[in-house]
């Protein structure tokens, strides 16, 4: 039988044809549109059910062929769902106590003050027919589910006897029927007895071991206390994580040996760091030793030749050598700079940007000694970083201001540093030599690379290098904007910081 929300077939079963007229008359003030089906004998009930055309059945007690517990029984052979009312005027109390117990769903009297209860008892009845089945829809939906994911229920009293086993946790444990698994359940199942009032709730994992021949398995069962007719009972979710346990285990195997194999290879970097330190410093030493001679030789030839009046070309070329050699000693100086900030260890403080400005004007001073310099310095935002190396920044950055605005009359100087959201922004711009963007992009911030307007000035090509590599480390970035003869503005970001007191 299909249900549909509206009853739209009801079969009638009575051989009076008063009564039927009767009841018909009830059934359609409350159902106008109901298709009436009426058998009179028990060909045409057969033929009902073999065109199973009905919703609902109204039959009467006493027959001339048959009694409607006969018409019931043979109604619940063919469909036992299918909703059923007796309507009678000659039935007693045992015939509907017997007729409930077959399945009849309402017992209703034919006598004029209750004949007017077959409408309510009609729509009662089916309405009550429509959720049964819709619950035994959703049940075995909710079973198909289970099923499907391999999760199996159960219900238990609290001293571990099994109530209720779903197929799914028969299947899951390989047991076929509920009294077998009962021993089992005992054993490994059933609630660890306590007092009930102090948890309602719990989870657990239990290993079993060598189920049916196999490996060891692994259960999650989720148990909760419920009330059930006054009494408390557990009732339980049990599902397979055999296979999530062994996926776990082998990714926790697999960490172990990434781990290892991280570790070892941090301790071949760590070696090979030291190798290149030690291999920096010797070739820093073996490059100074002959720098340092050729310097020591060109101070003897010009002592030597002092007393001489030389033309101004030999004086031209032992200078450009000892310009040289100095270059190249400040080069290596650099250099070794350069490889000792990649592998130095950070070491964090709340930085006081301010005070470092200061400290690398002061500096410079010296250098400043003759020169026309309007300084703007607005007020900068504190940072989080290694003070000696964001120090290195500033010097990087306001040197080349300095230096490339020595072929202005009057050099202007700004720094200025912005915080927002997401990064703190310093800049330093200056009124110099400038720089083309275009070439800028490919040379800026690259080891020994030199821009072709700045090549008349001092410089080993290491110092921006210097300084994205020490802004990278922080988490930060550089850029510059500039023009040829327009002045240049250097920037650097860090990440944002919550620091008020600084150093």
């Amino acid at each position: 039988m299909e249900l549909t929300r509206s009853l739209e077939r009801i079969l009638l079963v009575d051989d009076n044809p008063n009564d039927r007229l009767l009841a018909i008359r009830e059934i359609k003030q409350e159902f106008p549109d109901v298709e009436i089906q009426e058998a009179v004998d028990w060909e045409q009930v057969h033929g009902a059910f073999e065109t199973d055309a009905f919703d609902l059945m109204i039959t009467d007690y006493e027959l001339n062929w048959a009694t409607g517990i006969e018409i019931l029984h043979a109604l619940k052979d063919h469909d036992s769902d299918r909703p059923v009312i007796m309507f009678t005027d000659s039935g007693t109390q045992e015939i509907a106590v017997e007729a409930m117990k077959a399945g009849l769903d309402d017992y209703v009297l034919k006598s004029p003050k209750h004949r007017i209860r077959l409408r309510q008892a009609i729509r009662s009845v089916w309405e009550n027919a429509l959720i049964r089945r819709r619950a035994e829809e959703l049940e075995f939906r909710l079973q198909f589910l289970l099923n499907e994911l391999g999760v199996g229920v159960f219900r238990a009293t609290l001293d571990g006897k099994l109530i209720e086993a779903s197929d799914g946790l028969l299947n899951l444990l390989g047991f076929s029927s509920p009294a077998e698994s009962q021993p089992f359940f005992e054993q490994e199942l059933a609630w660890e007895k306590s007092d009930p009032s102090e948890q309602q709730q719990w989870h657990r994992e239990i290993k079993l071991e060598g189920i049916n021949g196999d490996g060891p398995r692994w259960l999650q069962v989720s148990e909760t206390i419920i009330q059930l007719d006054g009494q408390s009972v557990v009732d339980g979710l049990v599902s397979d994580v055999t296979q999530q346990k062994e996926t776990a285990a082998r990714l926790e195997s697999l960490n172990q040996t990434l781990e290892a194999r991280v570790n070892e290879r941090t301790e071949r970097l760590e070696q090979l760091n030291h190798e290149l330190e030690a291999f920096a410093f010797s070739v820093s030493h073996e490059l100074r030793a002959p720098i340092r001679q050729v310097s020591g030789f060109v101070d003897l030839l010009r002592s030597e030749l002092q007393p001489i009046a030389l033309d101004e070309e030999p004086r031209h070329y032992i200078h450009q050598i000892s310009k040289l050699t100095s270059r190249s000693g400040r080069m290596i100086d650099d250099l070794l700079q350069f490889s000792r900030t990649g592998r130095a260890d950070l070491q964090y403080t709340a930085v006081n940007m301010d005070k470092l400005v200061q400290e690398v004007k002061r500096q410079l001073s010296s250098q400043l000694k003759g020169r026309r310099i309007h300084w703007q310095i607005e007020p900068l935002p504190p940072a989080e970083g290694d003070r000696n190396l964001l120090r290195q920044v500033w010097q990087n950055l306001i040197e080349n201001a300095v230096k490339y605005t020595s072929v202005r009359e009057q050099a202007d100087i700004a720094v200025s540093g912005t915080r927002g959201a997401e990064e703190i922004i310093y800049s330093v711009r200056d009124n110099g030599i400038g720089f083309d963007m275009e070439d800028a992009n490919r040379h800026l911030f690259g080891v020994f690379e030199r821009l072709s307007n700045a090549r008349e000035h001092e410089g080993t090509g290491i110092g921006l290098a210097n300084v994205q590599k020490i802004v990278s480390r922080h988490g930060g970035r550089c850029w510059a904007d500039g023009e040829i003869d327009s002045g240049a503005t250097f920037y650097f970001s860090l990440p944002p910081s919550d620091v008020e007191t600084t150093a």
